[in-house]
């Protein structure tokens, strides 16, 4: 325009707009986004009337869920998910998370009840994730688990691993996992363990990705479909199986074990590289066999070196030590996210979904084949299994009987005299129900043939039909 003064814009200015940039990008950058909705479900910000909530929609600080007669599961950016069962309020009261010191989540149960899996905000600094209800003050110090206010306000609480804090005016408790927690609805009354456990409708199934442009795809275009994997943390189930114990290094010992408070690394293809269980370390600089997952489930075989922390390694007192498996030997796991309440009605069974290959402690012989099923009756935590192992022209069948402590499950069993068996094979199985609603299970196993003296290792994972 004529008679118009140029534009400039000068060094304060252009800062000053730089940060207006830089502050604007912050507020957009949403907290959660939702996963899936079943239901009449709503979201209303601080300022705001509620509104109808849909798949795929960005919550952020401030916005409260409402589920009405519906369900909705929300992913935060850290990892994070939690799933609202129906009749629940649910705030947003303060997220952050850019992989700082001063991330936070912080959040309110105002009614109803909600199961939780931290992410990194709540593995990273367990202070820094929170959940304020009514009646208290839950603290995670564990993967996850259910919160649950009872219709007169107080709050019920069970953990899936670690330890939890419940906390209210009058007192503080902390929660091993598996133990429910009651704050009662009168605040000058302490925080207590309790029998009852809280009530949780199962949640829906998950629904089938929708793709839209941005997504990733495939060469020709077409929408491509990621795998799900593990991510790194603390509070998985495991179970191992392999030949090592106290000296690894000469595979001469048998090792079994399984144990729900675990801490994983695992790669981006979702391959354990590393696992801490029942306080012994394993890191895997080898190769890895047999590899599945499912993104409940992942299940392998390390063959290569492994060093390893136990209790004694050849040695005095704690040490770190390595082994080196054969290519047909190795150490066989399955991990997943431990099932935080194991349902009480019905029963189940489960088909086979993969399993690592059976081999013998030396990797002297060429890898077998796994095959087996399982059930439980949920009234009774009974569970049962039939497994068979073939390997090196031999058929090992056996059947367990036993019950679930919580998530986890152990069972043995002894072959006779006869043509499978030399004579008194004695076999042991640890396993553990996994996913939010014990929709998998896995199991590591150790054969110990006493005619040739052989020990078999292996592992498995199912599915539930």
């Amino acid at each position: 325009m004529a008679g118009s003064a140029p534009f400039r814009l000068n060094r304060g200015g252009l800062m000053l707009a730089l940060i207006s940039a830089a502050y604007a990008g912050q507020a957009a950058a949403a907290a959660a986004r939702v996963d899936f909705i079943v239901g009449g479900v709503t979201v209303a910000n601080r300022n705001g009337p509620p509104r109808p909530l849909a798949k795929g929609v960005e919550l952020d600080s401030g916005d409260t869920v409402k589920t009405n007669d519906g369900r909705a599961q929300l992913r935060f950016t850290d990892g994070s998910y939690v799933s609202l069962q129906p009749n629940t309020d649910f705030a947003i009261s303060e997220y952050k998370y850019e992989g700082k010191d001063d991330d936070r989540g912080f959040f309110g149960l105002l009614r109803g009840a909600m199961r939780t899996v931290t992410g990194a905000v709540g593995r990273v600094n367990r202070n820094s994730y929170r959940i304020t209800t009514p009646t208290a003050t839950v603290g995670i110090r564990g993967t996850g688990g259910v919160i649950q206010v009872l219709n007169d306000g107080s709050t019920l609480v069970i953990g899936t691993s670690g330890i939890w804090s419940l906390t209210n005016p009058s007192g503080s408790i902390d929660i091993p996992a598996g133990i429910s927690g009651l704050a009662p609805k009168e605040p000058n009354q302490p925080p207590k363990e309790t029998n009852t456990q809280p009530q949780t409708t199962t949640p829906p199934p998950p629904v089938a990705p929708v793709y839209v442009q941005g997504d990733q795809v495939n060469p020709d275009g077409t929408a491509a479909i990621l795998p799900t994997v593990l991510v790194s943390g603390s509070g998985f189930a495991a179970s191992i199986a392999f030949a090592g114990g106290a000296s690894p290094g000469s595979l001469n010992s048998a090792n079994l074990q399984s144990g729900s408070n675990a801490t994983a690394v695992f790669n981006p293809a979702g391959q354990l590289t590393d696992l801490t269980l029942n306080g012994q370390k394993y890191t895997m600089n080898g190769t890895q066999v047999d590899f599945g997952t499912d993104g409940i489930l992942a299940w392998g075989r390390w063959t290569g070196q492994m060093t390893t922390t136990l209790n004694t390694c050849g040695v005095a007192g704690p040490a770190t030590c390595s082994a080196t498996f054969a290519p047909d030997a190795g150490l066989h796991y399955v991990i997943g996210t431990p099932t935080p309440i194991m349902p009480t009605t019905g029963s189940a069974t489960y088909t086979l979904m993969g399993a690592t290959a059976p081999t013998v402690a030396d990797g002297s012989v060429t890898p077998g084949t796994f095959t087996g099923s399982l059930g439980i009756n949920f009234v009774t935590q009974a569970v049962s299994g039939n497994f068979n192992v073939a390997i090196a022209s031999k058929n090992y069948g056996w059947s367990i009987n036993t019950t679930a402590s919580g998530s986890l499950f152990s069972g043995s069993a002894t072959i006779g005299c006869g043509p499978t068996c030399a004579c008194s094979c004695n076999i042991g199985v640890q396993g553990f129900f996994a996913g939010a609603t014990a929709e998998r299970a896995g199991i590591a196993y150790h054969i110990n043939d006493a005619g040739p003296n052989t020990d078999i290792f292996g592992a498995a994972a199912f599915k539930k039909n």
